[in-house]
């Protein structure tokens, strides 16, 4: 498994749908903040203005457009922008949406509706990483956006008419094709802006990469910054800078917080010893585990097991 693999994987990344829309004009609704979640919306009919609670000024999406909200804001949609906006609840209770079909709000519906297909990729709170972290307030593209990415657009309108069909198994499709879809985007979006930071960017870096392929391949063995390096066919000090460059950390403290939030993994399943939990993330002793956990996590490892267990 890749390095970008194994990262959503920790992060339990999870892909949620929630409707699909036929919204008749005037239409603007409040959608509220929700804790570590990456919100999306794609445009298959109509237009949308988006205006997210850190964006400068309304956005104007159209068909074929996919905005990605990275952080879980709030952000209001509508058809005009600066509009006065319903909150999401009213707007369920006032269309009696009860959670199943399309969404439809407004009382006359025309060719001219706006509908969209909407849901988040969640993120566990419990953990957290570069990946997340460096993503930008949002994220717009077109389906017709790069060719490397031609395929997107097929991929876009076949969730939009699953999202639209009342078929076995279309939430499951939803799931996984906008999963693929955001890890694609955001990869593009890399690529277009050219970043110089971030998890992505590090992992473009040909050899930064395989320092960080090698780690994520056997986290729990004796690495240090010379073996890093080493990997990355760097010397020492070229790599620990370039390294903090693009993340933002040394490549000792990720390696530390990396297997800190393995180990909170493993002591929420409640399944290993704490001798156990630190040998298998690479500590010799529990007493250096549990400082290095309780420096990084602020619990110690036998505190944090009893939150989780409680939770």
């Amino acid at each position: 498994m890749d390095a970008l693999s194994r990262v959503l994987d920790l992060l339990h990344f999870d892909a949620v749908f929630y409707f699909a829309t036929n919204f008749s004009a005037p239409w603007s609704i409040q959608v509220p903040s929700y804790k570590r979640v990456a919100r999306f919306h794609y445009v298959t009919q109509g237009h949308c203005w988006v205006k997210a609670d850190d964006m400068n000024e309304a956005k104007l999406l159209s068909v074929g457009d996919l905005i990605i909200i990275p952080h879980g804001v709030s952000h209001i949609l509508s058809d005009q922008p600066n509009s006065e906006s319903m909150p999401l609840d009213e707007a369920f209770a006032q269309a009696n949406y009860q959670g199943e079909g399309i969404f439809q709000f407004g009382s006359e519906t025309s060719q001219h509706d706006t509908q969209l297909v909407c849901g988040h990729f969640e993120f566990d709170e419990n953990y957290r990483h570069p990946l997340v972290d460096y993503l930008p307030p949002y994220i717009i593209r077109n389906e017709n956006d790069g060719a490397n990415f031609s395929w997107m657009k097929d991929s876009l309108r076949f969730m939009a008419h699953v999202a639209r069909s009342d078929q076995v198994g279309s939430t499951a499709i939803i799931k996984r094709l906008s999963e693929v879809i955001f890890i694609q985007s955001i990869r593009f979006w890399h690529q277009e802006q050219g970043k110089q930071a971030g998890f992505l960017a590090a992992l473009n870096d040909p050899n930064i990469s395989r320092g960080i392929e090698a780690f994520h391949n056997n986290y729990a063995a004796e690495w240090t910054v010379e073996k890093l390096a080493e990997r990355a066919c760097m010397s020492r000090s070229l790599f620990a800078e370039k390294f903090k460059q693009y993340l933002n950390l040394s490549p000792m403290q990720y390696v530390v917080n990396w297997r800190m939030q393995y180990a909170c993994k493993m002591l929420s399943e409640n399944k290993l010893s704490l001798d156990q939990v630190a040998s298998t993330i690479g500590y010799e002793s529990l007493a250096s585990f549990s400082k290095a956990f309780k420096r990084t996590i602020g619990q110690n490892p036998g505190e944090y097991r009893k939150s989780r267990l409680l939770a």
